[in-house]
């Protein structure tokens, strides 16, 4: 996956924990089956996905809790820090 954003950085450390969980959990597919899949949910993502311009493993793509019932996703990249989706929590302000 390729990403145009001039601030993207890869984190090789989460590259390679990640790799390492794919190892412990497999998908369970044959290798043209994973293929398959990987081309369907690139297909199937929406044009509105604020992620769209994150690249895998960035190392300035975070997240964290915001004001209460919030969960943040941001940029915090010098000269680039700002807020890409903010999931709101219900059960947290009920």
């Amino acid at each position: 996956m390729e990403t145009n954003c001039k601030f993207y950085e890869l984190d090789l450390e989460a590259q390679k924990e990640a790799e390492e969980m794919a190892t412990l959990f497999p998908l369970g597919l044959t290798g043209d089956e994973e293929v398959a899949y990987i081309e369907y949910m690139r297909e199937q993502k929406s044009v509105d996905d604020p992620f769209a311009n994150c690249g895998p493993f960035c190392k300035y793509f975070q997240s964290g809790n915001g004001y209460p019932g919030e969960y943040v996703y941001y940029c915090c990249a010098n000269g680039n820090e700002h807020i890409i989706y903010v999931d709101f929590v219900e059960s947290e302000i009920i």
